[in-house]
C-alpha cells in the first residue's frame, strides 16, 4: 500500500513540474495579471510577457494604469530608473513600485463646503422702533418702520420714520425703497430703487435711485475667496497626511501613492505656519513646515468681482421723500488675476464729473499686503489725481498697517462732488498697530495726520492697553493727544463681573480731558438675557464741579424689545422711552418678533408640545397649532433643524425627524416635520381550532410591511387604523388570512381580542 501511494505521489509530481519545465524552456510566456501598484491593488488587468528575467508590459497599459513612462510600444519594466517589478505567479499578479513622480497628481480639497441651496417662503414684514424723548429742549416722537414683502422670487422693501414734535405738524420721511432679486448659481444680487454704489478702499460709494447688479459671495458660503495656501508633496506608499496651521490640527486624509496637493485649506488670515506631518503604513512620520502669509483683502486666483450702477443721484436723503438730481453711472471690478496679485478699476461718470482709476492688492511672499491706486477726476473743466499707497502686516501676536492719501486739485468724485469739495488738496497719512502680550494683556496704537486746504490740518495719536488682570477682573487704559491742540485726553477702567453668570458687572475709573479736567466714572451694568428678562446700567461720572450720569432700563420679551431711561449732563435732564419689534405674516398666521430678523424660520409639525432644536440646542416647543416661530436666524448658514422623537407621546410618529435648511437674506421659510397620530395594538392569532399561531410565522400586510408572529400567537399591529388584512405564511409553508380590526382612537398597545387567521 505505501508502495502504490509514493508511486502515485511521484506520478503527481512530474506533472506539477511539467509546466514548471516548459515556463523556463519557453523564451516568451504571455500571462494576464493585476497590478498592485506601490502596495496598493489598482484591480486593473493587464497582459504581461516574461522573456527569461524580463517584465514586459506594452507602455498604453501601464498608462491606462496612470503610470508616467516614456516611448511606446513593450517597455522592460526592470529598464526604469527606480522602478522595482516582481511577478507573484501563485497569485498572477504583477507587483510594481515605481517613483512617486511617475504617478498622476492629486487634489485634495480638505475644507469644501457642499452647497445648499436656500429655501424661502411668500410672506410679509413689518418692523418698527419707536422712540420718544423729552427734557429741556422739548419733547419729540419719531417711528421708524419698514414694510417688506418677500418670496422665491425677492423682496420688495420700503423704509423710513415718521417725526412728532412740539415745532411742527407730523412729518414722513422715507429712506428707502428697493426690489432686490439673488441669483445665488451665478453669486449676483440685482436691485432696483434706492441704492449704494459699488465702491473700493480708494473710492467712495454714493445714493442712486436706479439699478444696479452686483458679484455677492455672501449668498455662496461655500466659496472660498480668499488666496488660501496650498501644500504638494509626494507619498510612495499610501500615507495619512494631517495638516496642523499654528500647531492646531486642522484636518486629516489619506493619499494614495503619487503626488498629492492639499488646497482649499481652512480659511486664514495673516501670516503663520502650515506644517504636514505624513505617517506611512509602517508608522514613519515625516513634518514639514512651511511658513504663509494670507492677505484677506485679495481675491483668489479666477475670481471676479464687481458692481454695475446706473440711475440718478438721491439728493437730501433723510429730509426730503423724492428728490433726485443727474443721472450717474458707476462700475467696480476686482479679479484674482494670480494668487498673489489682484487687480481693480472703477470708474464712474455724471454730467460735468468724470472719474477712472486702477489698484492692486499685492502679496510679496511673506512679507504682508501692498495696496496702491491712481485715479484722475475731471469735473467742470478742472482736472486732478488721487494716489493711494497702503501696507498691511498680521500675524497671531501683531499687526501694522499703513495708508498715505494724496489728492491734487481738481480731482473730484461724485461723493465729492456732490458735496461740493472741489477742488481742495487732501493729505492724509494713517498708522495702526497692535501687539498681544500674552498674559500681559494688548496693546493698541494709532497715529492720523490729514491736511485740507479749507479745513485745515489735524495730528492725532492714540493709544490702548487692556488686559485681565485674573479671571475675573479686566483693566483697560486709553490716551489721546491732538499734536496739533496740544490738549491730551485719557482713561483707566477696571471691570469686574458680578455673580455666576456673569451677566452682571460693575466697573470703575478715572479720566481725564481739557475740557474738564480729571472725573471720576462709575457703572454698574447687566445685559438682558436673549431668551427674555430684565438689563440695566447705571453710569455716573464726577469731577469738575459737577455730577453727571445716566440710567437705563432694558425689558427683552419674545414679542417685543422696550427701553427707558434717564439722564443729566451739565443741568440738563432729559428722559426717553422706546420699544422695537417686528410682525410677520406667513403660513396663514401672524408672528411677532423683538428685532427685524435677518433670516427666520415657522417649524410646523402639526402636533402641539412638540420641543424644536436648532443645531442641537433647545428653542422651544410648538405651540397648539403644532409651530415654532425662530426668528434672528443668520442667512445662508446650512443650519440643522430637529424633533425629539424620544419626547413625543404615545401614539404619535414623526417621518422625518431632522432638517438641514439654509435661509434666504431677508426672508423665512416653513419647515416642515410632521407629527402625526398612529395606532398600536397587540393582536393574537389562532388558527381553526382555536390554537394560536406558532412563533416564526410571516405576516405580510397589505403596505408590503412584514411582521414575524411571537410567542402566543402575539402580533405587533403599528401605524395601522380601520380593518387591517394580513396574509401569514407559517413555518411548515401553509398559508391563512386573518382580517384586523383597529378601532380609532385607541390606546397605544392595547391587547385585541383573539382573531381567526383560515
Amino acid at each position: 500500500m505505501l508502495r502504490r501511494l509514493f508511486c502515485f505521489m511521484a506520478l503527481l509530481a512530474a506533472f506539477g513540474a511539467a509546466p514548471a519545465q516548459a515556463e523556463a524552456t519557453d523564451p516568451a510566456v504571455r500571462y494576464y495579471v493585476e497590478l498592485v501598484l506601490n502596495g496598493v491593488a489598482t484591480g486593473t488587468i493587464l497582459p504581461l510577457v516574461r522573456d527569461g528575467d524580463r517584465l514586459i508590459v506594452d507602455a498604453a497599459d501601464l498608462r491606462s494604469a496612470r503610470v508616467s513612462v516614456d516611448g511606446d510600444g513593450p517597455i522592460d519594466l526592470h529598464s526604469i530608473v527606480g522602478t522595482t517589478a516582481t511577478y507573484d505567479g501563485p497569485r498572477q499578479r504583477l507587483m510594481l513600485d515605481v517613483p512617486p513622480d511617475r504617478l498622476p497628481t492629486t487634489t485634495h480639497r480638505g475644507s469644501r463646503r457642499d452647497r445648499v441651496r436656500t429655501v424661502a417662503d411668500t410672506g410679509a414684514l413689518f418692523a418698527y422702533d419707536v422712540y420718544g424723548r423729552a427734557g429741556s429742549g422739548g419733547s419729540s416722537l419719531s417711528a421708524w418702520t419698514e414694510q417688506r414683502l418677500f418670496g422665491d422670487l425677492g423682496t420688495l422693501s420700503n423704509t423710513g420714520s415718521l417725526f412728532l414734535t412740539e415745532r411742527g405738524p407730523a412729518r414722513y420721511v422715507r429712506y428707502d425703497t428697493h426690489l432686490r432679486r439673488i441669483d445665488e448659481d451665478r453669486a449676483l444680487t440685482i436691485t432696483a430703487g434706492d441704492l449704494f454704489t459699488g465702491a473700493l478702499a480708494w473710492n467712495g460709494s454714493v445714493r442712486l435711485g436706479g439699478v444696479q447688479v452686483a458679484r455677492s459671495w455672501r449668498v455662496r458660503p461655500d466659496l472660498v475667496t480668499v488666496p488660501l495656501p496650498r501644500f504638494a508633496g509626494q507619498a510612495a506608499v499610501p500615507t495619512a497626511v494631517d495638516l496642523y496651521i499654528d500647531g492646531t490640527r486642522q484636518s486629516s486624509t489619506s493619499v494614495e501613492p503619487g503626488r498629492f496637493v492639499l488646497d482649499d485649506l481652512p480659511v486664514v488670515n495673516g501670516a503663520g505656519d502650515l506644517t504636514v506631518v505624513t505617517t506611512d503604513a509602517v508608522g514613519r512620520q515625516v513634518a514639514t513646515t512651511v511658513p504663509f502669509y494670507v492677505a484677506p483683502q485679495a481675491l483668489r486666483r479666477g475670481l471676479t468681482d464687481f458692481s454695475i450702477d446706473a440711475g440718478l443721484l438721491r439728493r437730501g436723503f433723510g429730509v426730503r421723500n423724492l428728490a433726485y438730481g443727474s443721472a450717474a453711472a458707476a462700475g467696480t471690478v476686482r479679479h484674482g488675476l494670480t494668487q498673489r496679485l489682484t487687480v481693480e478699476a472703477h470708474g464712474e461718470a455724471s454730467g460735468n464729473v468724470a472719474v477712472a482709476g486702477a489698484g492692486i492688492v499685492w502679496s510679496p511672499g511673506l512679507w504682508g499686503a501692498v495696496n496702491a491706486s491712481v485715479a484722475a477726476g475731471q469735473a467742470r473743466g478742472r482736472s486732478g489725481t488721487q494716489i493711494t499707497v497702503g501696507y498691511s502686516y498680521t500675524t497671531r501676536r501683531f499687526s501694522v498697517g499703513a495708508e498715505h492719501v494724496e489728492r491734487g486739485p481738481g480731482y473730484a468724485d461724485l461723493a465729492s462732488f456732490d458735496l461740493g469739495q472741489l477742488g481742495q488738496r487732501l493729505r492724509s497719512d494713517r498708522v495702526s498697530g497692535s501687539l498681544s502680550l500674552g498674559r500681559f494683556g494688548s496693546v493698541g496704537i494709532g497715529y492720523l495726520a490729514a491736511r485740507r486746504e479749507d479745513s485745515g490740518s489735524i495730528r492725532l495719536f492714540n493709544a490702548s492697553w487692556s488686559a485681565h488682570l485674573n479671571e475675573r477682573i479686566a483693566i483697560f487704559a486709553a490716551v489721546n493727544h491732538d499734536l496739533g491742540r496740544r490738549s491730551t485726553a485719557a482713561q483707566v477702567r477696571l471691570v469686574v463681573p458680578l455673580g455666576a453668570s456673569r451677566m452682571t458687572g460693575a466697573s470703575a475709573g478715572l479720566a481725564t480731558d481739557g475740557a474738564r479736567g480729571l472725573s471720576a466714572q462709575l457703572g454698574l451694568g447687566r445685559s438682558a438675557p436673549s431668551d427674555g428678562g430684565l438689563g440695566y446700567t447705571v453710569d455716573a461720572a464726577l469731577g469738575g464741579g459737577r455730577i453727571d450720569g445716566q440710567a437705563s432700563l432694558d425689558w427683552r420679551a419674545r414679542a417685543f424689545r422696550g427701553e427707558a431711561g434717564v439722564s443729566t449732563v451739565a443741568g440738563r435732564t432729559a428722559g426717553w422711552v422706546g420699544m422695537s419689534g417686528a410682525a410677520i405674516l406667513m403660513d396663514d398666521a401672524v408672528y411677532i418678533a423683538n428685532t427685524t430678523p435677518d433670516a427666520f424660520a415657522i417649524v410646523r409639525t402639526e402636533a402641539p408640545g412638540v420641543p424644536v432644536r436648532f443645531e442641537n440646542q433647545k428653542v422651544g416647543v410648538t405651540d397648539r397649532r403644532g409651530r415654532l416661530f425662530v426668528p434672528a436666524l443668520g442667512a445662508y448658514q446650512n443650519a440643522l433643524y430637529s424633533i425629539d422623537p424620544i419626547a413625543l407621546p404615545d401614539g404619535m410618529l414623526a417621518d422625518v425627524v431632522e432638517r438641514r435648511v439654509a435661509l434666504r437674506e431677508g426672508t423665512g421659510a416653513v419647515i416642515r416635520m410632521p407629527v402625526r397620530h398612529t395606532a398600536s395594538a397587540m393582536a393574537t392569532l389562532v388558527d381553526d381550532a382555536g390554537q394560536t399561531i406558532a412563533p416564526g410565522a410571516r405576516a405580510r400586510f397589505g403596505d408590503g410591511r412584514e411582521a414575524l408572529v411571537g410567542w402566543g400567537g402575539l402580533l405587533l399591529l403599528e401605524d395601522v387604523q380601520g380593518t387591517v388584512t394580513v396574509r401569514v405564511t407559517r413555518r411548515d409553508g401553509s398559508d391563512c388570512t386573518a382580517s384586523l380590526s383597529v378601532p380609532p382612537g385607541l390606546p397605544a398597545f392595547t391587547r385585541l381580542e383573539p382573531t381567526p387567521c383560515r
